[in-house]
C-alpha cells in the first residue's frame, strides 16, 4: 500500500504512479464563506474588462459589484470544443464569479448575476496541473465529496493556499479568451446573457449561438416555486419544444406528445455530445435544468439526466455551476460535463 502522508507531492507521483482523478480535481465549488479571500475579480478581471460588461445588476455602484465579484467555482478542460462541427481542442481554465455580500443576520449571498472567464493554456499543461491537484488532494487526505457540494479540500487551509498557487500562472490577463455574463434586473426576475471573445487583446462582442447577430439574450421568470413562467426573448430556435413547455401556461396545457417532446429537448441540451455553447443559445442552456425537474415531478422522464436538485423548484433558478443566492446549484449539463472531463484526464494520466 503507497503511503503518501511523509511525501512531498512529486515523491508521491513517483512512488505510486499517476494519482486518481476524482470529480474535485477538474470542477468545483467554492464555499460561499471562503469565496471571497480565495480568487476575487481584481486578480483575475482588468477592470476595464468588467467596465465594458453589461451592468451585471441595477441596484448595486459599479464599485461595490466590482468589489465583492469573487470566484464560486473553477473547471478545466483538456478538450473544449464548439460548434457543429467541432474544431480541435481549445484546453482551458473556466472561472465563475459571482457578486458575493454580507447579507448581515442571513450571512453571505449572492446578487443572481454571474461572469465566466475562460483562460487559454495547453493540454500538457492541463494534465500537469490535474495531476498536481490529485497528488494534493491525496497528499492532504481530503476526501472524496459530492459533486453538487463544495469542495472538501477547503476546510484545510494548507490545501487552500496550495490550491490557489498552482491556479493563479494559469489566471493571467494575456491568457484570457472569453468573457460572459449574466445580469440580473426587475426584481430577480429578468436576465440578460451576452459575452466577447479576447484576441490579441481586441475584445469583441460575441454573436449568441443560433440567433443571428444578437449579442443578446433575455430570459423572465416570474413564477417563482408557485408555477413556471419563463419566456425566452428570442425563443430558442434548435430546441423550440423547450420555448413551448417553460412559457407561461405551458406545462398545465402540454399535452403527453408535448411532454415527450420538452423531454427529449432537455435530454439533447444535457448532453455534452448533442450540444456544446457553439449550438445552442445561452438562454435554452440555462433554463434546461427547471425544465428537467418540472417535467420530472410532472411524471415525464428525462433519459441519461443525472437529475436536478431541489433548488431548481424555483424557476427563477437558471444557475448551471454556482450559487442561487446562497443555495449551491449545479445543473445536470455541469454533472454530466464534468464526468467526461473527468474521465477524459484519467485516460491521459494513465498512459503518461
Amino acid at each position: 500500500m503507497c503511503r503518501l502522508a511523509p511525501l512531498t507531492v512529486l515523491a508521491s507521483l513517483l512512488a505510486c504512479g499517476a494519482p486518481q482523478v476524482l470529480t474535485h480535481d477538474v470542477s468545483f465549488l467554492v464555499p460561499l464563506s471562503q469565496s471571497q479571500s480565495f480568487l476575487s475579480a481584481a486578480t483575475v478581471l482588468p477592470r476595464w474588462q468588467f467596465d465594458r460588461l453589461h451592468p451585471l445588476t441595477v441596484v448595486d455602484e459599479p464599485d461595490a459589484l466590482y468589489g465583492a465579484l469573487s470566484v464560486v467555482s473553477v473547471r478545466l478542460d483538456a478538450c473544449f470544443r464548439e460548434g457543429a462541427t467541432p474544431g480541435p481542442c481549445r484546453p482551458q481554465v473556466r472561472l465563475v464569479l459571482q457578486p458575493v455580500f454580507d447579507d448581515g443576520p442571513g450571512g453571505l449571498t449572492t446578487r443572481d448575476a454571474a461572469v465566466h472567464l475562460f483562460f487559454s493554456t495547453t493540454e500538457g499543461e492541463l494534465e500537469t496541473l490535474v495531476r498536481g491537484l490529485a497528488a494534493l488532494r491525496t497528499e492532504r487526505r481530503v476526501a472524496a465529496g459530492d459533486a453538487t457540494a463544495p469542495h472538501p479540500g477547503f476546510s484545510d487551509a494548507a490545501f487552500v493556499k496550495a490550491l490557489r498557487e498552482r491556479l493563479t500562472p494559469f489566471l493571467q490577463p494575456p491568457a484570457l479568451v472569453r468573457i460572459t455574463s449574466m445580469s440580473v434586473h426587475a426584481s430577480n426576475l429578468a436576465w440578460v446573457f451576452s459575452g466577447a471573445d479576447v484576441v490579441n487583446g481586441v475584445t469583441t462582442d460575441l454573436d449568441i449561438p443560433t440567433l443571428g447577430a444578437e449579442h443578446h439574450d433575455h430570459v423572465t421568470s416570474t413564477g417563482k416555486d408557485q408555477a413556471m413562467e419563463v419566456t425566452l426573448d428570442p425563443g430558442s430556435r434548435v430546441e423550440p419544444a423547450l420555448t413551448t413547455l417553460v412559457a407561461p401556461g405551458g406545462l398545465a396545457r402540454a399535452t403527453p406528445e408535448a411532454l415527450s417532446a420538452a423531454a427529449l429537448a432537455v435530454q439533447r441540451l444535457e448532453d455534452p455530445a448533442t450540444h456544446n455553447p457553439g449550438t445552442v443559445d445561452c438562454a435554452s442552456c440555462h433554463v434546461a435544468a427547471l425544465a428537467q425537474r418540472a417535467l420530472v415531478k410532472a411524471g415525464q422522464a428525462v433519459e441519461g439526466s443525472p437529475g436536478a436538485s431541489g433548488a431548481y423548484d424555483d424557476t427563477r433558478n437558471l444557475r448551471a455551476f454556482g450559487y442561487f443566492f446562497a443555495t449551491p446549484a449545479v445543473s445536470p449539463r455541469v454533472q454530466r460535463e464534468t464526468a467526461l472531463v473527468r474521465d477524459d484526464f484519467a485516460r491521459r494520466l494513465e498512459t503518461k
